[in-house]
């Protein structure tokens, strides 16, 4: 009869223990996502170059850090639909954010890694693009967040931008706006800039994209 002796062998001890957080890993982790794989298989859809680097940007920039890509339901106000299917409300904390349902396993079927995000130190950005859709006002918010968001406390991006004297081929006008402190009031978005806000605007919710 076999007799694990946690005790005496420290061997014993690490391997019990790695052999339970393995299950775990297995249980918690692995099948699960494996069985969301299958049920909602990557939709095989192109996405333009400028929004995969806009993508990028956003990761190395660390915007996950503060921003979360996900709406949480609440649960304990769910209820039964005509239909049968389940019926869960956005959590209140989270309805200021424009979305009248919480986040669904689908809509991150094209994300790797998808953005879910830890704390909401900034607004929520899953569907950014569809709750600020002006290109422009995404061009103001990175250069100088509280030029158009004073209570903003998110550091801006100056260096995705040149100014008349540094513009460069490719880089993109910027309307003007008078709360912004640029050098002879004028702005202009790099290559780099353009594809951020590509991606925020391309941020929808998926039955809406094109």
């Amino acid at each position: 009869m076999l007799k694990l002796d946690v005790h005496e062998s420290h061997r014993t001890f690490f391997a019990v223990a790695a052999g339970l957080y393995l299950l775990l890993v297995l249980g918690c982790a692995i099948l699960p996502a494996n069985a969301l794989a299958k049920r909602y298989p990557p939709t095989g859809k192109t996405v333009d170059l400028r929004v995969e680097r806009g993508r990028a940007l956003y990761q190395q920039y660390g915007c996950v850090s503060c921003h979360t890509q996900q709406i949480r339901g609440d649960e304990r106000l769910a209820v039964e639909g005509e239909d049968g299917r389940r019926i869960v409300p956005v959590l209140g904390v989270d309805g200021r954010f424009g979305l009248d349902t919480p986040s669904r396993a689908e809509e991150y079927r094209d994300d790797d890694p998808p953005f879910l995000g830890t704390q909401r130190t900034g607004p929520d950005l899953l569907a950014v693009g569809t709750r600020m859709p002006r290109a422009e006002w995404h061009y103001w918010h990175l250069y100088d967040p509280r030029a158009v968001s004073p209570d903003s406390n998110m550091p801006g991006l100056p260096w995705l931008f040149h100014t008349e004297e540094t513009r460069e081929d490719g880089d993109l006008p910027v309307p003007p706006l008078e709360a912004l402190d640029v050098p002879n009031g004028r702005l202009y978005a790099t290559p780099d800039a353009q594809a951020l806000v590509e991606y925020l605007l391309w941020r929808t919710r998926p039955e809406s994209r094109r």
